[in-house]
């Protein structure tokens, strides 16, 4: 049982959101009901009073950086005995009991959708409003919008419909309504989150889908730029590839993860796409949306896969050359089909096929940024970039978090203001502009 605070002051909360946009929409909601229900969030970790930490558990590596996370906090949580520690997340509702074990400092443990649960255990009174939005931990001008949660592709490598349970699209109207509230608090860049946006709609009322949702936010003129993420291959329409050639500030980016384009180890991955599919889909996608950018995963070392099946992915890569790439090596996770499976790829076998992939993208990327100096885009200024005169900045196709971004020089610049640049260099991954009247 946690233990309740020791004055009635408010509890000053810190919280700490690992993994990815969409923990961190959970911890905007939850620090959107602690801030309701009378606490202080956002306390430098040294003036806090209790402490969060919203845990990742999708694959090996981020479950060590969210345990590496907890025991850290937990030597805060010990120099003084009335502080409190707590940890959400999916690598609880993955491992409770681990991590109860682990690390026994923690007062509390709590799934992903337990916020009224956190609430209590702050010491707070509950909020007669379910609804009481989110306190953003991005730059004001841009935020994420999640549109679904869950999965049912059940690809057999991943574990997040055994974290996240079924595929569930939010209704349109609460999406909307959300959508405004955001327009209306300075957001001029949204970007649209799920385990899988392309399917969304399929289990709401007949005739909705992503395109639908699409059309209603891009009639929301206070959003320059909307952006679609996580679209599963198998489940992209005509529809959904003709809002991109139609809907003005839907920008011109995919994120299609592919995972691999050997026919065997999609089979293996359960993608329910085949090669030919993967690739008629980028080439109708290039046809109605000239110049678009396409941002896609691949999995390395999968079980099974031989030299020659990573040479025709790598061939693959060349010749449709990627304007982003992410690559990870396969991680076996338990529960899932795929750690089950026989031939799994030497460690050291994995990590030089790797290396080679990300090689090739980065000489594919320092190719298309060098034919791009000399060319005006439109950025969006993010920050200050550390140096006297230098912001970080995006272009439309430059997603936050994981793309890489273009550092902007001028003068009168500041956050979250569009302007027009000049690309005047690269430095592999980021490019290098000048602002221009």
């Amino acid at each position: 049982m946690a233990r309740k605070p020791e004055s009635s002051r408010a509890p000053r909360v810190h919280l700490a959101s690992l993994g990815c946009a969409k923990n961190l929409v959970d911890s905007e909601r939850l620090l959107g009901r602690l801030a309701a229900a009378g606490a202080i969030v956002g306390a430098p970790l040294d003036e806090a009073d209790v402490a969060i930490v919203n845990t990742c558990g999708f694959i090996a590596p981020a479950r060590e950086e969210s345990i590496d996370a907890i025991c850290e906090y937990a030597g805060w949580r010990t120099e003084v005995p009335t502080r409190r520690l707590f940890v959400m997340g999916c690598l609880v509702a993955r491992s409770p009991e681990e991590l109860r074990a682990l690390v026994p400092e923690v007062d509390g443990f709590f799934g992903i959708d337990e916020h009224a649960a956190v609430a209590r255990a702050v010491g707070l009174a509950e909020s007669d409003d379910e609804d009481v939005g989110r306190l953003l931990l991005t730059p004001h001008h841009t935020a994420y919008l999640r549109v679904s949660d869950g999965c049912d592709n059940r690809c057999s490598y991943c574990t997040i419909p055994s974290i996240r349970g079924p595929f569930r699209s939010r209704p349109m109207d609460e999406i909307l309504h959300e959508a405004s509230d955001l327009a209306a608090f300075g957001v001029r860049e949204v970007n649209l989150i799920g385990q899988d946006t392309s399917l969304y709609g399929v289990d709401l009322s007949p005739g909705v889908g992503i395109h639908d949702l699409l059309r209603h936010l891009s009639a929301i003129q206070e959003f320059r730029w909307i952006r679609l993420l996580y679209v599963h291959p198998a489940h992209v329409t005509s529809e959904l590839i003709d809002a991109y050639a139609t809907l003005p500030n839907l920008v011109p980016y995919v994120d299609l993860p592919l995972q691999h384009l050997s026919d065997p180890i999609l089979a293996a991955m359960s993608r329910h796409v085949t090669q030919a599919d993967c690739l008629r889909l980028i080439e109708r996608w290039r046809e109605r949306v000239p110049g678009v950018s396409l941002r896609t995963t691949f999995i390395v070392g999968f079980p099974g896969e031989t030299e020659e099946q990573f040479r025709e992915l790598l061939g693959f890569v060349r010749d449709l050359s990627f304007d982003h790439v992410g690559a990870f090596a396969y991680s076996p996770e338990e529960g899932t089909p795929a750690a089950t499976l026989p031939n799994r790829v030497p460690s050291d076998v994995v990590e030089d096929r790797l290396r080679r992939l990300m090689e090739l993208q980065r000489e594919i990327v320092r190719r298309a940024n060098k034919a791009r100096i000399g060319t005006d885009v439109e950025v969006l200024v993010d920050a200050p970039a550390g140096r006297r005169g230098v912001w970080s900045a995006r272009t439309a196709t430059q997603a936050p978090d994981v793309d890489a971004i273009t550092r902007l020089r001028g003068k009168g610049l500041s956050t979250g203001t569009f302007v027009r640049a000049r690309i005047v260099g690269f430095d592999d991954y980021d490019l290098e502009a000048v602002a221009i009247a």
